[in-house]
């Protein structure tokens, strides 16, 4: 969401090593999971609160509620996105190279 490489490689390796396949990443990566209802709703919330910096819409959020999460589940979330914002901002700075295969550009695997 936020375009840090190395956040973007290493996140793309994790979810294989998780059994999601390439285009399920990809498509998570763009801010969807069609291929599992509640996975979506999730994935669409984390991108809208990053999106927004913490002003999700709330027919986003209803729908993350909708899908089973629970308060506590949405606390989870907004700490996961704080520890990933940190995170992109020390590869910002430090510009450690990125030591995992480099995911593909969103724009070149939709082009």
């Amino acid at each position: 969401v936020n375009g840090c490489r190395y956040c973007q490689s290493a996140h793309t390796v994790i979810g294989k090593m998780n059994g999601f396949t390439d285009d399920q990443v990809l498509e998570i990566r763009g801010g969807s999971a069609s291929f599992n209802p509640k996975l979506d709703a999730l994935v669409a919330l984390a991108k809208e609160i990053t999106a927004t910096q913490g002003r999700p819409n709330s027919a986003v959020l209803q729908h993350f509620f909708d899908a089973g999460y629970s308060k506590g589940a949405l606390v989870d979330v907004v700490l996961a996105i704080a520890d990933k914002v940190v995170m992109n901002y020390v590869h910002n700075i430090t510009q450690i190279p990125i030591d995992f295969p480099i995911a593909p550009e969103l724009e070149a695997v939709a082009a």
